[in-house]
């Protein structure tokens, strides 16, 4: 009988038939054992990877918006001699005559970054310091200074004087490694002059007095870098209205690299030494992304590897529907031969049994992606619970002796919240991923099913 060639719905039928066979037996309800154990391995293999992925990228976005507002993006230094640049004002007027650079660059200034060492008890420990020029306190108060960090905190009848005394701003993690509080005299000790043979070094070493705490949200600069006015590090460095660094903020990331090209083009040029009216320069010149290179590797090297290790779940789970697909078909083997004895082709088949997979797969990577997100959203509270019920029960069973337990420590990680960063195009392209894996799995022992011969699959079964 060729009758169900004949249907013009036949699409149709082998669609009812495929929601058929997924509905399960009787005795399991919407779908068998095996089915189940394989969705459900799927579906928490999706929202790991969909859990774990938000959390990394929340981690990169967090670490690269403290880099990016915490220090200047691109910096130009001169390698000739003592690295002194004494006309800074003049090659920042020669840049700025560049429309590509007015273009894309938010800030242009003359900057002193060095090395130095900050008294602690009877130790120094070694420090960076980085002076900027403040002309107006309002806007540093405003968070208007470029290459600045934001005030935390600051005393305001001295913060007015940053300029004129000899005052520092500290970052907010130095503050409590160094119990250093607001008006503390600190004493600094820098390089000052050429290096001698013989003599080696001069040190400058001048007294302090902390001002005010900044917060980048990084831990490197919060903990290592002290801020100051451009003219007291003038002075404190010898450097008479010079400076070491002339210092460029872009609008994007990705205008690191052209802004970088057009600055060394413009600097290794006859004309440039001629209007700047002094060849003993030579200017070299790095971005934020070169100086950060290998900690940005680093990020994207865990979040690689911990993505290859939970995506290993949903080959699990599509190893798992082979076993399925195939259990389905050695116990439909009697469905099959009367099937095909009624005139439904070997593709038919094939199309019926790899379906079953597919879909499967997909509402599987659908339903791990939603807890997958709806997870990544409410992490924070999920945490803070479990670590309440830890504690609950540390409380219970070790009394005074217990210590409470943080998960998510904010002095290690140095976040105020675990950062979430949740990518729908990432989410859609594991569960297409998921769906693929699903139907390649569930296609050769939907093979096997089409392949089997009627007459004796009738005549056996």
């Amino acid at each position: 009988m060729q009758f169900l060639k004949k249907l013009p719905n036949s699409f149709t039928i082998l669609s009812l038939i495929t929601l058929r066979y997924i509905r399960g037996s009787r005795a399991f309800g919407l779908m068998s054992l095996k089915s189940r154990l394989s969705f459900i391995v799927m579906a928490v293999g999706v929202s790991l990877l969909v859990v774990v992925l938000s959390i990394f990228n929340g981690f990169q976005r967090q670490v690269k918006e403290s880099l990016w507002s915490g220090g200047p993006h691109i910096t130009i230094e001169n390698s000739f001699g003592t690295g002194e640049i004494k006309n800074y004002e003049k090659v920042i007027s020669i840049l700025m005559e560049d429309s590509f650079l007015r273009e894309h660059v938010i800030s242009i200034q003359g900057n002193i970054t060095s090395h130095g060492l900050l008294q602690h008890s009877n130790n120094f420990v070694p420090i960076m310091i980085r002076a900027v020029p403040v002309e107006n306190v309002q806007h540093l108060l405003e968070n208007k200074i470029p290459n600045f960090p934001k005030l935390e905190f600051y005393n305001k009848d001295e913060i007015g004087n940053l300029t004129k005394k000899d005052l520092i701003v500290i970052g907010k993690e130095m503050s409590n490694l160094y119990n250093f509080g607001l008006g503390r005299a600190v004493t600094i000790a820098v390089p000052s002059g050429s290096f001698n043979v013989t003599k080696g070094v001069n040190l400058s070493i001048s007294n302090f007095s902390v001002v005010g705490y900044f917060k980048t949200g990084y831990y490197n600069y919060d903990s290592k870098f002290i801020y100051m006015s451009l003219p007291v590090a003038q002075k404190f460095f010898k450097l008479q209205n010079s400076v070491n660094q002339i210092v460029l903020k872009v609008k994007s990331l990705d205008d690191l690299k052209d802004c970088k090209d057009q600055i060394l083009s413009i600097t290794r040029t006859n004309e440039f030494d001629a209007k700047l009216g002094n060849t003993n320069n030579y200017f070299t010149v790095r971005t934020l992304a070169e100086e950060q290179q290998n900690f940005l590797a680093a990020l994207r090297m865990e979040k690689t590897i911990i993505s290859n290790i939970v995506f290993l779940f949903i080959v699990l789970a599509a190893l798992g529907m082979v076993a399925t697909v195939y259990s389905l078909v050695r116990s439909k083997r009697k469905s099959i031969g009367i099937l095909k004895a009624l005139g439904l082709s070997s593709s038919s088949i094939l199309f019926i049994f790899t379906a079953n997979s597919m879909i499967l797969g997909f509402l599987a990577s659908v339903i791990g992606g939603i807890i997958g997100i709806y997870y990544a959203i409410n992490l924070e509270s999920f945490v803070n619970l479990l670590s309440e019920i830890i504690n609950f029960f540390g409380n219970i069973f070790y009394g005074s002796n217990w210590k409470p337990v943080i998960l998510v420590p904010k002095d290690i990680y140095y976040f105020d919240h675990l950062p979430v960063d949740i990518d729908i195009g990432f989410i859609f392209m594991v569960t297409t991923a998921a769906t693929i894996l699903s139907g390649l799995a569930g296609y050769f022992p939907a093979r096997w099913a089409a392949n089997l011969d009627p007459v004796d699959t009738i005549r056996n079964d």
